[in-house]
């Protein structure tokens, strides 16, 4: 067992907290970012159901619990809804990051805006923007090393843009740097993350065939509108920069316990085979689908917790 001190255990507590699905990069017209956190569209009707977390970790070696620290970090997911039929707009919405003052300096964040567009049944148009520090710690030992190594003040940053039409998907990624202490809130951030898809930036685009008059989910809306059906097993497909995922979520009958509802979830890479489990808890009392609590492991050495707070 390699050794490991708490300070340095404590240091990478969020290194990975966000990955991107992949890479991307061929040309097509660049598509409008989704609005910024803190936007709000002046859309009528609108409903919104928002919750605050906190974020909680714990290291695994070979799957044993090795250290433990409560608030390394917190997060934020909310859903908005407005309109109705053809009209209807969902803005779905989660951001996280770590604590510097609770993980030794150390800054982590990711957040992603999914903007969808006409009836849950049948959307016509999925639009989305995502944002993450760039973290290389694929291991525990590389996630040490990463701690000891000396700040430089500036983090690279990987962000992610695009659009989903009928039997279509266009995206793109780009990487920049910035300001090592930002959080995930900072406009000057979002601004500088939106700056970088320029009509130059290469894009990809990919055609799907079988389902030519069908638009692509995105991963937040399907997960919503699986949530949404309150079922023992639901299953669906989602397009995330330009490959496709199956989403897999058992949950028990509801009824049975008055406490949260606890569901748990597999998302797999149909390309890679490459497969993230993780678990969620929604309110057994009402039809929120925002989670009162969730966890997922990012790294096969790191688990995370998301509990909901008061905001």
């Amino acid at each position: 067992m390699p050794h490991i001190s708490r300070r340095g255990l404590a240091g990478f507590l969020l290194a990975p907290l966000f990955r991107l699905h992949g890479q991307s990069n061929a040309a097509a017209p660049a598509p409008a970012p989704p609005s910024a956190p803190g936007e709000t569209a002046a859309m009528p009707a609108s409903r919104t159901t928002s919750r605050t977390y906190r974020a909680d970790a714990v290291i695994l070696l070979l799957g044993i619990s090795l250290f433990r620290r409560a608030g390394v970090g917190g997060g934020k997911a909310s859903l908005e809804e407005s309109g109705e039929g053809a009209s209807q707009r969902r803005t779905l919405f989660f951001a996280a990051g770590s604590d510097p003052k609770r993980a030794l300096g150390l800054s982590r964040l990711g957040w992603i805006r999914e903007v969808v567009l006409g009836p849950d049944s049948a959307p016509s148009e999925a639009a989305y923007f995502g944002l993450l520090t760039s973290s290389p710690e694929e291991s525990l030992e590389h996630a040490r090393k990463s701690v000891g190594a000396t700040p430089s003040g500036r983090s690279v940053f990987s962000a992610v843009n695009g659009r989903n039409t009928a039997g279509h998907s266009r995206s793109a990624v780009t990487h920049f740097e910035f300001a090592a202490s930002a959080l995930w809130s900072d406009r000057e951030l979002i601004d500088r993350a939106q700056s970088t898809f320029q009509p130059n930036v290469d894009w990809r685009e990919t055609a799907w065939p079988n389902s030519p008059d069908h638009t692509p989910p995105t991963f937040l809306f399907l997960l919503a509108t699986l949530l949404k059906q309150r079922s023992r097993r639901a299953v669906g497909r989602y397009v995330y920069n330009e490959q496709e995922y199956l989403l897999e979520l058992d949950a028990p009958q509801t009824g049975r316990n008055p406490g949260p509802l606890p569901v748990r979830g597999k998302i797999r890479n149909l390309r890679t085979g490459y497969e993230t489990l993780f678990r969620l808890w929604l309110e057994n009392s009402s039809d929120s689908i925002v989670p009162v609590r969730f966890e997922f492991q990012p790294r096969s050495f790191l688990r995370l917790a998301f509990e909901a707070v008061p905001a």
